[in-house]
């Protein structure tokens, strides 16, 4: 994912990716800019929908009892469809008789995704023969903020400009100062941060003294303030 030099490039690692990591029969990823109105969307393989299935899913989004379940929670973890109704009564409904039982896709993994207020969107993953286990999710959970650092790095023309931290006229943050920045900000530890980015504790160490001094702050803790207030807009 990060070494994708397009967002195409992007969205097609990002699929094999979790086909890697969770084998599936189809893998999918969504995302929609609600304020531009421009939509993302990519499937692998190319699941054969025909129009009468698009159209009762356009028509009736709710009746997917995980898109509803997302939106009557604001659940923002890995849900498989088994987790929010029974399969007796997804076999039952309305969505699977028009939307998935001529392809037979009894079993789907979800994760929601949020790049940022107006991006959102979702990484699906569907089988027709056995069910996603508690590990897949756990694993579908840990794959989502490396997926929002590798996005945030690709040139998106329809993304919405974020405040971010500025580092004085000529210290640019590296792309790894950026990792590790982000991990601060999420409340991990050095060590932490060296076993989520398979790297050295003395390397985080040298980031850290580098983020630093580029930031012209003292510690972590006015590291965090500051990372915040800027996201903020504050």
């Amino acid at each position: 994912m990060n070494a994708a030099t397009t967002h195409a490039d992007f969205i097609s690692a990002v699929i094999a990716g979790v086909h890697r990591l969770i084998p599936c029969d189809y893998c999918g990823i969504h995302l929609l800019d609600r304020q531009r109105e421009k939509i993302m969307h990519r499937m692998d393989p190319i699941i054969p929908y025909n129009e009468d299935e698009v159209a009762y899913y356009s028509a009736h989004p709710q009746e997917n009892a995980v898109v509803a379940y997302y939106e009557r929670t604001g659940d923002l973890s890995a849900r498989r469809r088994s987790d929010v109704i029974s399969m007796r009564k997804f076999l039952s409904s309305d969505h699977y008789r028009h939307c998935l039982a001529r392809l037979d896709l009894r079993y789907s993994l979800a994760l929601p995704v949020t790049v940022d207020r107006d991006v959102v969107g979702g990484i699906v993953l569907d089988r027709r023969e056995k069910d996603f286990t508690k590990r897949d999710c756990a694993l579908l959970d840990a794959f989502a903020p490396h997926f929002l650092l590798a996005w945030n790095r690709q040139k998106n023309p329809w993304r919405v400009s974020h405040h971010k931290t500025k580092p004085r006229d000529g210290d640019l943050l590296t792309a790894r100062e950026s990792d590790v920045l982000y991990w601060i900000t999420e409340g991990k530890q050095n060590r932490e941060i060296a076993m989520i980015l398979g790297i050295s504790l003395y390397t985080v160490q040298k980031h850290v003294a580098n983020i630093l001094r580029k930031l012209d702050v003292e510690n972590r803790h006015a590291l965090t303030v500051l990372t915040l207030n800027l996201a903020a807009g504050k």
